[in-house]
């Protein structure tokens, strides 16, 4: 609603009356392994519309989802390709991690090409269902991922001093989460690219220019106490004169933060004290959770294995 109503009092393009609309876009992104043994893998990105309705878009069923890309990883030829360049020394493990950060960010710059930055600007006039033209104007909401992804987005380092993608609270402060003063850090120690591009900027003419090492002295000094790395932000780089902070589009997974961690702790939990009681009231508990009905075509599902063997709670 924000967004609406800054639309609406904004200035139009020039000589332009159509009816403007904020297209809402809300991506996801996941790595997946295929198959239990093997080593295949896809690494898609979802895109959802955020003027659909979240309870159609929860469901399965209306294939809502729009896939965008399928994201490459470093080949395992890639340390063989850098070795050549080394002296036959190897590459090491600061080193590759930097090359991966290099390739994910180039692959959004890819996804957000000069074309998609001009409908960004200026927006898109498209004739609707209705016989009616609208400026839409594009707009990118939310960024879910889990943690190893959210760092990559961010561009800080994973469980570095300050581990969270959205501010710059310390490792020190993080027992006081939950508290006002938690609160109130979160506000005042917002990550801020005006602070961010300088450093990363010099750090990357170290690199590049004075060729130090990513993992150098030089460069860890002026990015380190801040968890910052010398990789180059695309969301920032291109949206930022927009106003677009992509600090702040990332948001909470609930399926690997909530589902997957809080959850699946408390049901481990609950599965020993079960256990410890007596052992008989696992399969009990199996039994039961094998009647209970399905309901919707994808909202609750019948359990057709052993709930306590945990077999299918995968990402």
């Amino acid at each position: 609603m924000e967004a609406h109503i800054a639309l609406q009092e904004s200035p139009g393009e020039p000589g332009c009356d159509l009816p403007c609309v904020v297209t809402v876009l809300m991506f996801w992104s996941d790595a997946t392994q295929l198959t239990t043994f093997g080593n295949v893998k896809l690494w898609p990105v979802y895109m959802y519309f955020g003027n659909e309705s979240k309870y159609r878009r929860c469901r399965p069923s209306c294939h809502l989802g729009n896939h965008v890309a399928y994201f490459q990883k470093l080949p395992d030829t890639f340390k063989d390709f850098a070795g050549t360049y080394t002296e036959g020394k190897g590459v090491g493990r600061k080193c590759m991690t930097h090359c991966h950060r290099e390739l994910f960010q180039a692959q959004w710059r890819v996804l957000l090409d000069r074309e998609f930055l001009e409908a960004y600007e200026h927006r898109i006039v498209i004739l609707c269902c209705d016989g009616i033209k609208h400026r839409f104007y594009p707009h990118i909401f939310t960024y879910s991922a889990d943690y190893p992804e959210k760092v990559l987005v961010a561009t800080i380092r994973q469980l570095g001093g300050c581990p969270c993608s959205w501010c710059l609270i310390p490792t020190t402060r993080l027992h006081h989460l939950g508290m006002i003063r938690d609160r109130q850090q979160r506000v005042t120690l917002t990550h801020s690219d005006t602070s961010r591009s300088p450093l990363v900027a010099t750090a990357r003419s170290l690199i590049y220019e004075k060729h130090c090492g990513v993992d150098s002295m030089a460069v860890e000094t002026i990015l380190k106490p801040d968890s910052w790395v010398p990789t180059s932000n695309t969301f920032l780089d291109a949206l930022a004169p927009f106003g677009f902070n992509v600090f702040i589009a990332l948001v909470v997974d609930l399926l690997h933060e909530v589902e997957l961690g809080v959850w699946r702790m408390l049901l481990v939990h609950l599965l020993q004290i079960l256990t410890a009681l007596d052992k008989d009231l696992i399969h009990e508990l199996d039994a039961r959770y094998r009647k209970v009905p399905p309901f919707g075509s994808a909202t609750i599902r019948r359990f057709s294995s052993n709930v306590s063997e945990m077999s299918n709670m995968a990402a």
